[in-house]
């Protein structure tokens, strides 16, 4: 905590270098760099980015990172995360030195199945943080290769991955803090990679996937039905019911937590504190707004989407889908009632086939989070029966009004200047 200041500094210095990456590859790729060079350049990013995210293993974990440990090591000894929080009297024999920096302790897990499978494999191979990082830093590392892959098909310099690869944010995010959002990320790509390779079943079992690793990727979902064929949602369905079946006996423990917190927080929103304010404070009724104005945004990206011209090509028609899912999370995170840094990972991918600057800059200027949870400027406060950092609203300012005022700029030179999609 005393560190942040410290921490601030030295990440916004890597961002600065980052954004000079940036447009470095960017300038390459758009002046028609030949191949041989072009891929000595991809090479320079692909073994910087392993030697950046080892360089950062060693680092503190985030809290979060103590609840991972903890319920990999309940699911190993049979118990279910669903059923007994960290707290429960029933579980006093199993703790041990994480126990004490686990959150929520009166909460049971919040994480879908698939996330709480990972746990446990983690814990398979030790019970220690390295081992969570190691195996969710795989599918981080994973989703770097396979962003190139799938730059080359779709006809974009595969030099474009340093966007993800050297993100700052997403160093931190997995390598350095260990979380599990990578394991959402690798099935995102994975899903849109095997939608443009026509392999539109196994597609559907990845976005699935995702889905069971964070709920938020299901918003992607209908983009990636095949075109009045909406019986691949059974393979949804029964991807949900076999990987949740382990954890039924939990009965309505499987989503309290995740109604908890959807019903009773928000901490870092911007739209939707807007809300939040014209609501007069009421929490269910900003909530139900922010639902609604959702809702109406995927279902216009939605209708779009059906109206697109049948006989494009091919290579058009998945771009558009890529698109979509972009701009669909993009809203998500924009009218989110919480937003933490790493969920700021989720749109990173999507940047090396649309790069963005008002996105771009965001993954920079959400450092002004971390101040929330420094005694200058906040304090700890009793919430919900727990203590935890008191909101600091005017800290929002420099983290999102210079996204906000890029996210404008390119709306309206988009719409009035050009008809191009507004780049770096």
């Amino acid at each position: 905590m005393q560190n942040i200041p410290k921490f601030s500094f030295l990440y916004m210095v890597s961002f600065i270098v980052y954004i000079f990456a940036v447009f470095s590859i960017l300038k390459i790729s758009s002046s028609g760099e030949d191949k041989k060079s072009s891929g000595k350049i991809l090479w320079v990013i692909l073994v910087f980015s392993l030697i950046f995210r080892l360089s950062l293993l060693s680092l503190t974990p985030s809290n979060d990172m103590f609840r991972y440990v903890w319920e990999g090591r309940l699911q190993l000894n049979g118990l279910n995360p669903y059923s007994y929080p960290p707290e429960s009297s029933n579980l006093e024999q199993l703790r041990d030195r994480f126990f004490s920096g686990i959150g929520h302790k009166h909460l049971t897990t919040i994480y879908p199945p698939l996330t709480l499978m990972m746990f446990a494999v983690a814990e398979l191979f030790s019970h220690s943080f390295v081992s969570m990082k190691i195996v969710f830093l795989t599918f981080d590392v994973l989703s770097i290769f396979l962003l190139v892959k799938f730059l080359r098909m779709m006809g974009k310099e595969p030099v474009h991955v340093l966007i993800y690869a050297w993100s700052p944010l997403v160093l931190i995010s997995f390598a350095a803090r260990g979380h599990c959002d990578s394991l959402q990320i690798f099935f995102v790509i994975l899903a849109l990679y095997l939608y443009s390779m026509k392999k539109q079943i196994k597609s559907f079992i990845s976005i699935s996937l995702a889905t069971m690793s964070k709920f938020v990727s299901i918003i992607i979902v209908p983009f990636l039905i095949p075109r009045g064929k909406f019986k691949y949602l059974i393979i949804l369905f029964l991807v949900i019911l076999l990987l949740y079946s382990p954890y039924s006996n939990a009965g309505r423990g499987l989503f309290s937590t995740f109604f908890h917190f959807g019903t009773q927080y928000h901490y870092n929103d911007s739209v939707h504190f807007l809300i939040f304010c014209l609501s007069l404070g009421s929490p269910f009724i900003s909530k139900i707004i922010t639902i609604i104005i959702f809702c109406s945004v995927i279902f216009c990206f939605y209708k779009k989407h059906l109206q697109k011209n049948p006989i494009e090509t091919t290579l058009d028609t998945d771009t558009t889908i890529i698109k979509y899912s972009y701009m669909s999370i993009g809203t998500f995170l924009t009218l989110a009632p919480t937003v933490h840094p790493w969920y700021l990972t989720w749109i990173v991918p999507f940047l090396c086939f649309f790069p963005n600057k008002a996105w771009l800059v965001l993954t920079g200027s959400v450092v002004f989070y971390y101040f929330m949870n420094y005694p200058l400027f906040s304090k700890l406060i009793e919430y919900n029966n727990e203590w935890v950092w008191q909101e600091v609203h005017w800290l929002k300012l420099p983290e999102y009004l210079p996204f906000y005022f890029l996210l404008l700029y390119g709306f309206l030179r988009k719409h009035l200047l050009t008809d191009e999609y507004v780049t770096i």
